[in-house]
């Protein structure tokens, strides 16, 4: 997943992979080494920052047996995988991979799981609302906190097994003034590539089809249960699908570029350019979850004010608390965050 930087750096002929015809892509390093130093920094510090409080929220606050929370759970874990990625891309669009030939396969591979765990859990939390609308009582047979326990494990599972062409192609070489991370053969690149972008579209087939089901089934019910998890999880698929699915487009053609499918040199630098932009739209969803949750879910604003009144004067905090203790105890009866 870390080859972003694979084909930007060298205009001199004798550097290029045989796939490659040359072209001089000066001008879209310099773009791309000052738009990551700028992106990664800023989405690194509040991606941090906001899923760390999503998990100190879901830790100390509520409770993990909610299938629901236990995927919000993982989601955040998955971001901050990604997040936590992002210092050492500014590093290597500077300086190239200087962090030894162990590092890069470690954050090449922390990268893929990151991505694939992302998408799997955000499956999986759709699938889990569809089932509690459409089929409640099938929902209420795999409550047990082992079978959460289950689905994660599963989750974890599939990420590490669809990161091994990463674990295995992915190295550190050497060449004449820029050391890289990146895959050392062309077939590689192109199954990470393609496998990246079935698993998005499958996975956005059963979110869809998911949501499809849900939406009909509550135009048809009269019931007056709150379905606002429904809405917030709606809501996270879309933005979720607006920052990936731009890289995947990208990707793909990338693919086709690896291919010789097209071979023209200022063709292939403004899809450099596409591919650098998307992907920071993309990396931007690291931190955009917990936004959603502050403004949509209201436990998890609930428990983030209750966290900054503990920073006010005494005499405000007592009545605040006092409040806030009652509104959750309304609200408890969702069993998740929201």
């Amino acid at each position: 997943m870390m080859e972003e930087t694979t084909y930007i750096l060298e205009s001199n002929t004798s550097d290029y992979p045989e796939y490659i015809l040359p072209c001089n892509k000066e001008d879209v390093y310099v773009f791309v080494t000052l738009f990551t130093t700028i992106l990664n920094s800023f989405l690194f510090i509040f991606g941090i920052t906001g899923n760390c409080l999503v998990l100190w929220i879901l830790i100390i606050h509520e409770s993990l047996v909610s299938f629901t929370n236990v995927f919000i759970f993982n989601l955040s874990i998955a971001d901050l995988i990604l997040t936590a990625c992002l210092p050492f891309f500014v590093v290597y669009h500077r300086q190239g991979w200087v962090f030894g030939a162990v590092a890069c396969k470690v954050f090449s591979v922390l990268f893929s799981i990151g991505f694939y765990s992302g998408i799997l859990f955000l499956t999986f939390l759709t699938y889990h609302r569809y089932v509690s609308v459409v089929d409640p009582l099938s929902a209420l047979k795999t409550k047990r906190p082992l079978f959460g326990i289950l689905i994660t494990v599963l989750a974890w599972s599939i990420s590490i097994f669809a990161s091994i062409p990463v674990m295995i192609f992915h190295a550190q070489t050497a060449h004449a003034d820029f050391t890289k991370c990146e895959y050392n053969q062309i077939f590689p690149v192109l199954v990470s590539h393609y496998q990246q972008n079935v698993f998005f579209v499958l996975a956005f087939c059963v979110i869809i089809f998911c949501y499809f089901k849900i939406i009909r089934t509550l135009q048809q019910s009269r019931s007056q249960r709150n379905h606002k998890p429904v809405k917030l999880i709606l809501i996270i698929v879309v933005v979720y699908f607006f920052s990936w699915a731009p890289y995947n487009i990208a990707m793909l053609l990338v693919s086709f570029h690896h291919q010789q499918i097209f071979m023209d040199c200022e063709l292939t630098k403004h899809l450099e350019y596409a591919k650098y932009v998307t992907e920071k739209i993309a990396f931007s969803h690291c931190c955009l979850n917990p936004i959603l949750y502050a403004f949509v879910g209201i436990k998890f604003r609930r428990h983030l004010k209750n966290l900054l009144i503990c920073y006010r004067p005494c005499k405000h905090r007592d009545h605040h608390t006092t409040r806030v203790n009652s509104q959750d105890q309304y609200h408890n009866e969702t069993g998740s965050v929201y």
